[in-house]
């Protein structure tokens, strides 16, 4: 009988503890939604003949003529890029141009180029294309606009400005197929993490007054 009075008690139990058991498991064929933090200027560019450039920055320094553009409607011209040497295997690139406005403070972070979707057989965007091209684009700096914010620092000393070039096994599927002014650095860098990154490039230079 003690034995029976065991069972009973024993069996809600175990009951309970394979349906908690199975809802922690993980689902094989379910993809995994949680989107992850990722460090990325620790991304080391892992082929050395995969490289971003542009005519507007020259040593290191971004040039007077590119400075602080003129808006039109919100919107202001795009930095001009090229770059050479995709890896094999790339799907898609992605563009990302940001800045940390506190310097030693690497949670805060301003950006200024978003884009995504662009065709790895791409090799450049000319001055003032980056709105107009077969990709999408994000929002710029304040998010008032689906726009490029060029830089233009206002404070004493040096800005420096980092641009990355992301080549993606695949564009991350929860980006939208179209200019979004939704689409800020934290929802852009979060797709990232989603995907495979192949290699990643960065150039920076600096602005100051």
């Amino acid at each position: 009988m003690k034995a029976i009075k065991s069972l009973k008690i024993l069996f809600p139990l175990l009951f309970v503890c394979i349906i908690s058991c199975n809802n922690k498991r993980p689902n094989p064929n379910k993809k995994n939604k949680t989107l992850t933090k990722i460090n990325h200027d620790d991304f080391k560019t892992i082929h050395s003949n995969f490289k971003l450039s542009s005519i507007a920055i020259e040593n290191g320094v971004l040039k007077e003529d590119y400075k602080c553009e003129k808006k039109v409607n919100d919107v202001e011209n795009s930095i001009p890029l090229s770059w050479e040497n995709v890896p094999k295997g790339t799907k898609s690139l992605a563009i990302v141009m940001y800045h940390y406005p506190k310097k030693e403070d690497k949670t805060e972070i301003n950006s200024y180029l978003l884009l995504w979707d662009i065709n790895p057989e791409i090799t450049e965007i000319p001055y003032k294309m980056a709105p107009n091209g077969d990709w999408f684009m994000g929002a710029n700096k304040d998010g008032t606009a689906v726009s490029y914010t060029s830089p233009c620092s206002k404070g004493k000393g040096t800005h420096e400005y980092i641009i990355a070039l992301y080549a993606l096994s695949e564009t991350p599927a929860i980006l939208p197929k179209f200019n979004s002014i939704d689409v800020d650095y934290n929802i852009f860098m979060n797709a990232i993490a989603t995907v495979n990154i192949i290699d990643r490039t960065t150039l920076k230079f600096v602005d100051s007054n």
